[in-house]
């Protein structure tokens, strides 16, 4: 793709006839129009009548709490429940902490949580999950993409059941302040040498300006931007092999040889990076879909031209990203199992699934209904989404089957080769050990 195609496919968005297939007019006509009393008349799904416990709990993240809340009047007045959200974890590695415990102890305190793929194979193997397959009708699996197979049977399902059901779409987008490269004449990097360039031109270290940056605290952190510069090298990085240490080299590079993303990233959560950048201190970085809707959301500061996206910059295998995400899932302890059910069936229909994606770029999913939903609308992560399927972008992420335990030996590999603790020679071999000490 040339950058004349690439500035065209940006600047424009995705053509209906293109990408965003379908007609968007009868979904979203009924969903507009829905209320508790024409419930039923608009063909949405419709909750059974729950007659005992009156309290359903939700575990999710913060920042999608307005979007689920706009959905619940209506299952509320059909079912009779209150659903009761509860702040969750922001990794796979904190779903563990937090509930592996009480569900080791045949316990739950939630009825519905959002997890995430690196904790969701151990608690369905361990057998704390319950299955889907008689929850989820088979008109909302079929409403998600043939390409979502591989990821939902390894990620989602084990001996034959489906345990979790996706919710987001998550692929790392390349986001640029096109202002600042628009002021100096660059172009969003292609290549990781660009990459290098461009960081040198825009970033200030003496002022706390930087080329680039990510989170990469541990646990999971670091991880996700090991995977994903390994995915630009062409290499596995459970294998620890060549090409993930060229990944690794190419991190520590940037940051004590080019001087281009901080130290101080091995310290730092997303929250922390999405402000570095929102204080105008990062010229381009790579991001979850959910960022989009945290910097619209900060109208003081957003501009279109602050949050361009791009093609991530290329390695020796390409322009890539892994892509996995979060998903719904009923923990086999509910304390109200029959609302459980409801509500994850309700908050996955065809139906109300769009309304979520409307409502926070993390719930926008390359699945029918919201395609068709949002067809003919203008929005950065749809165009993005596009734009990076055509471009081939999207690699599988990383699998293990003890996945949560395998990313701890990377974090902990990496961290070690970018504190200096280990060479990167002894940082290989280390992980190479501690993947086989953990088995298949």
């Amino acid at each position: 793709m040339d950058s004349k195609q690439k500035k065209t496919l940006f600047s424009r968005g995705m053509t209906r006839r293109t990408f965003l297939k379908g007609s968007a007019g009868s979904i979203a006509a009924a969903l507009a129009a829905a209320t508790p009393g024409r419930f039923l008349t608009q063909g949405i799904y419709a909750p059974a009548l729950i007659q005992n416990n009156k309290t359903v709990v939700l575990a999710i993240q913060e920042f999608a709490h307005d979007a689920i809340k706009a959905v619940l009047p209506d299952f509320e007045a059909s079912t009779g429940l209150t659903v009761q959200l509860e702040g969750g974890p922001a990794s796979g590695t904190d779903m563990l902490t937090k509930y592996g415990p009480s569900f080791a102890s045949g316990e739950s305190a939630v009825d519905v949580i959002s997890d995430a793929d690196d904790d969701s194979p151990t608690f369905i193997r361990a057998g704390y999950i319950e299955p889907l397959t008689d929850i989820i009708p088979q008109e909302t699996w079929d409403d998600f993409p043939e390409s979502f197979g591989s990821q939902i049977e390894k990620f989602h399902s084990f001996d034959g059941q489906r345990y979790r059901i996706p919710h987001e779409f998550a692929i790392g987008y390349f986001f640029t302040r096109k202002d600042w490269l628009d002021s100096k004449g660059l172009k969003s990097p292609a290549t990781w040498e660009e990459l290098v360039n461009v960081g040198k031109e825009l970033a200030d270290p003496a002022n706390g300006v930087w080329g680039t940056t990510d989170a990469l605290i541990k646990p999971a952190l670091l991880y996700v931007y090991v995977a994903y510069l390994t995915a630009q090298s062409g290499g596995d990085v459970f294998a620890f092999d060549e090409a993930t240490a060229e990944a690794l080299q190419f991190l520590y590079d940037m940051i004590y040889t080019h001087k281009i993303f901080p130290e101080d990233a091995l310290n730092q959560d997303y929250t922390a990076q999405n402000q570095l950048y929102m204080s105008d201190k990062v010229a381009v970085m790579r991001q979850w879909p959910f960022f989009q809707s945290v910097a619209e959301g900060d109208t003081a500061w957003f501009a279109p031209e602050k949050l361009a996206i791009e093609l991530p910059p290329a390695g020796a295998a390409g322009s890539k990203a892994w892509w996995g995400g979060w998903g719904f899932s009923v923990p086999k302890f509910a304390p109200n199992m029959d609302g459980a059910k409801e509500l994850i069936k309700y908050l996955t229909s065809v139906e109300i699934a769009p309304k979520l994606a409307e409502g926070q770029s993390w719930f926008i999913m390359p699945r029918k209904s919201i395609l068709d939903a949002f067809a003919g609308k203008e929005n950065a992560v749809l165009t993005a989404m596009g734009a990076y399927a055509a471009a081939g972008v999207p690699a599988a992420r990383p699998f293990h089957a003890r996945v949560a335990e395998a990313q701890t030996v990377v974090d902990d590999a990496a961290s070690q080769f970018l504190t200096n603790q280990l060479s990167l020679a002894d940082t290989i071999k280390y992980g190479q050990e501690q993947i086989a000490a953990l088995g298949t």
